[in-house]
């Protein structure tokens, strides 16, 4: 086997008890409201899988909201999730679904919204903390937030891509991989970078100044 990280081989820091079902789960989350751009007002969170059978036993409920309100996986204060989201008003509903066998064992759906916008994000615990954000809002994605990655929501059309690289390059950004999901009929598609450095917050304004940009948001590791 090809190790790329020592956490492939130690696992992430985390709070426990699960790997999966608690630092994995958290981390799905967390890499949620970063993509809404914002801590949610209100959250719909659908259990799949194994998810759903042991949400509770392994503390995946109490992840989630974690990750929701901000914390990361090592972060001591995961234990007191219920609490802190009742303190700041976040309004949150649980659900057993099915998302189909195309999607891992343990992977949740989280539909964000406040009172201007909504998001849906789904996600899978692939094992050891690591995670893979599959789908937001319908589009197919396919990336974990590590290493640093910039996420991109844009008009699909010519010239979109060209400017993208151009700005990057700007910030001597060196990019190490490039996908895109794309939506024909809406003619909008999600595109993820994965850098090779920190990506600076300064790229988001650089990038925004295109009008085919709708949103971008930035997970450094």
């Amino acid at each position: 086997m090809k190790y790329t990280s020592i956490f492939d081989v130690i696992g992430h820091i985390m709070v426990g008890p699960s790997s999966s079902h608690t630092a994995g789960a958290c981390q799905i989350a967390y890499v949620a409201q970063l993509l809404f751009g914002k801590k949610p007002k209100s959250v719909k969170i659908g259990l799949h899988g194994s998810f759903a059978e042991t949400y509770r036993g392994h503390g995946t409920d109490i992840a989630i909201l974690a990750g929701l309100l901000g914390f990361k996986p090592e972060d001591e204060e995961i234990k007191n999730a219920f609490e802190i989201a009742q303190e700041e008003g976040l309004n949150y509903t649980f659900e057993i679904v099915d998302l189909g066998s195309e999607y891992h064992p343990n992977s949740v759906s989280i539909e964000m919204s406040d009172k201007i916008e909504k998001m849906t994000v789904i996600g899978s615990s692939i094992g050891g903390g690591n995670i893979i954000i599959k789908n937001v809002n319908g589009l197919d994605a396919g990336f974990g937030g590590e290493p640093n990655t910039l996420v991109i929501l844009n008009q699909d059309k010519i010239g979109a891509l060209v400017n993208i690289a151009n700005t990057l390059s700007k910030f001597n950004l060196n990019i190490g991989s490039m996908k895109i999901s794309r939506d024909l009929k809406k003619k909008i598609a999600l595109t993820w970078l994965e850098a090779d450095s920190v990506i600076p917050d300064e790229v988001i304004s650089a990038l925004k100044k295109y009008s085919e940009i709708k949103w971008v948001r930035i997970i450094n590791v």
